[in-house]
């Protein structure tokens, strides 16, 4: 048995190696490339020459890389802040459904299904300061007495793009917390309505504790793609205005095609990527812990 066990797992990884030298080649040198460049003095102008940390040194000194990463944590924060606090109650929502909910989960993957930067443009027709549905509504209600430039107030602007930036999450991550409640047993439910817990109770206690793996993969997953997106800010205000939608991403494509300096764009890229790495190490943390 034991033979046979051996003879099973070596098989297993001859057929995976090809798959897996595949990956290593399309992941492994792009990284390493990747590295390599952010360590040269890279640019239309001069010829590649080696400086170190030059780079790195030049971006944690720099006043708009400091500016870009603040802006950067507090959309990651805010988006993912948005999207687990309409995710979960639309999740219990959608399990506590007997009729129609296999077409009410249809229609609510369509933002998901939409393209980013399609996504983008509908907010910025929502958000439009002359024409724009939001204002319409608004101002038809008798909220506001005239349109506000939703997109050229800092302090809107940020909310703006959060939210936009949401609504193609939330789809995703009901979703998959709705995978997780579904999987718990009913019998547990009986139980606890033996014992006389309320729906309140049973929520917090069973659907909720019971579930922690699901919703935090989905955070988990939400996060990552919120910290490292420009597609929403990009087609509603492109940074502005005065920068204050003006992510790491965002400086990053300048370093690419606007100051065309590859190496500094290399090193935050890299800088990008252990960010993103030390967020998903924190989730791996209470996913173990579960």
């Amino acid at each position: 048995m034991k033979n046979l066990q051996i003879k099973n797992s070596q098989f297993g990884l001859i057929v995976s190696l090809p798959g897996l030298i595949l990956l290593l080649l399309w992941v492994g040198l792009p990284l390493m490339l990747l590295i390599f460049v952010s360590f040269t003095r890279y640019d239309v102008i001069n010829p590649v020459k080696f400086v170190g940390l030059q780079n790195y040194i030049y971006l944690f000194k720099d006043r708009i890389f400091k500016l870009a990463l603040t802006r950067t944590l507090i959309f990651f924060a805010g988006s993912t802040l948005v999207t687990f606090l309409f995710s979960v109650p639309a999740a219990w929502f959608l399990s506590r459904i007997r009729y129609g909910g296999t077409l009410i989960r249809t229609l609510i993957m369509f933002p998901w299904a939409v393209p980013l930067i399609v996504s983008g443009f509908i907010w910025g027709w929502i958000f439009n300061a002359s024409y724009g549905v939001l204002n319409h509504i608004l101002t038809t209600l008798g909220i506001i007495k005239e349109n506000i430039n939703i997109l050229g107030k800092s302090y809107l602007a940020i909310i703006a793009v959060i939210i936009a930036d949401s609504w193609t999450r939330i789809p995703f991550m009901t979703i998959l917390t709705l995978a997780g409640f579904t999987s718990i047993s009913k019998s547990l439910y009986e139980a606890a309505s033996i014992d006389g817990a309320d729906i309140f109770y049973t929520t917090w206690h069973i659907t909720l504790k019971l579930s922690k793996g699901p919703i935090l993969t989905g955070l988990l997953i939400t996060s990552i793609f919120s910290f490292r997106t420009i597609d929403a800010i990009f087609s509603l205000t492109k940074g502005g205005p005065a920068k204050a939608t003006y992510v790491l991403g965002m400086l990053d494509l300048d370093y690419i095609y606007s100051y065309l300096r590859f190496g500094l764009a290399g090193a935050l890229s890299i800088i990008m990527l252990v960010l993103c790495m030390l967020i998903a190490g924190i989730y791996v943390f209470f996913l173990l812990k579960e």
